[in-house]
């Protein structure tokens, strides 16, 4: 499903619980990583910029050398320049099927956010993005990190509109279903004053899950409700650390230019599940 996953590394605190969440990735038949982190742009003086990038790529090499422990192939890049830009550079000639990138929580508030970086790679991808959750193992700031959530889950909740951005999921949601996961939520919100199309959603929710049984899964549930979409998801099960969110990043009625769009970035700054993102085109990297 995801034979090969480019892996954005921030070389952060956090990045020590992203490593140990990836021998897992195997469940979903990952076999090549691609490890990346982009280093600040080449300054005078050059050699001591260039100094600072061979100890940055030789941490990345001790980091690969664990992961070809577990089995991986795995390379290493380390491009200088504006993050986002190179993440996708690296992408565009690695050509893999995901780019997996590491979400955490504010130590602050309770919603799950994810960093500028971030935001900038999920904008620009158009291959899947996999948003790993990364979060503190007790509630004092000095806690260490881990991954919430890792390998195939047990739970996928897929919230569709309908529209040919959202249906791009279905592919991958019939993948997951052939790969082993057991149990599918499909959802669609209506708005709150919502007098019609209940019938509607739930015939065109019941033809989703048909095809997810036909792939495999063994229990499919869907549900039209009404309120805030991001709300609803939660509720579904995006507050379950080991459910998946799989949705398209763009929407009915969002403007054409806007690759992630506010239903999509609401549910992924309030679930507490990971969030993979399928793009508006993910034929090319």
């Amino acid at each position: 499903m995801f034979e090969k996953v480019l892996v954005s590394m921030d070389l952060s605190p956090a990045t020590e619980a992203l490593v140990s969440a990836l021998p897992d990735m195997k469940e979903f038949g990952t076999r090549e990583l691609a490890l990346v982190h982009v280093a600040k742009p080449l300054q005078d003086p050059v050699r001591e910029s260039l100094r600072e990038v061979e100890e940055l790529r030789g941490r990345l090499n001790g980091l690969a050398d664990r992961l070809r422990a577990e089995g991986f192939e795995v390379t290493v890049d380390v491009p200088t320049g504006s993050p986002p830009v190179e993440v996708i550079k690296t992408a565009q000639a690695r050509n893999p099927d995901l780019v997996l990138v590491g979400s955490r929580s504010h130590a602050r508030i309770r919603e799950a956010f994810v960093g500028s970086v971030a935001w900038e790679v999920v904008r620009r991808a158009r291959r899947p993005v996999l948003l790993q959750r990364i979060e503190a193992n007790r509630p004092d700031p000095e806690a260490a990190l881990e991954s919430v959530g890792a390998g195939l889950p047990r739970h996928v909740v897929h919230p569709t509109d309908f529209s040919e951005m959202a249906g791009r999921a279905i592919p991958w949601l019939h993948q997951l279903a052939e790969q082993g996961v057991p149990k599918f939520t499909l959802l669609h919100v209506l708005p709150v004053d919502a007098s019609e199309g209940r019938g509607d959603a739930e015939a065109s929710l019941a033809e989703i899950a048909q095809g997810l049984e036909e792939a495999g899964a063994s229990e499919v549930r869907t549900s039209v409700r009404l309120g805030a979409p991001h709300e609803e998801v939660r509720n579904a099960g995006g507050k379950d650390p080991n459910a998946l969110v799989v949705m398209g990043t763009h929407g009915r009625g969002f403007l054409p230019e806007m690759v992630l769009g506010s239903v999509s970035r609401q549910v992924v700054r309030h679930s507490s599940a990971r969030v993979l993102l399928v793009p508006a085109q993910d034929n090319e990297a």
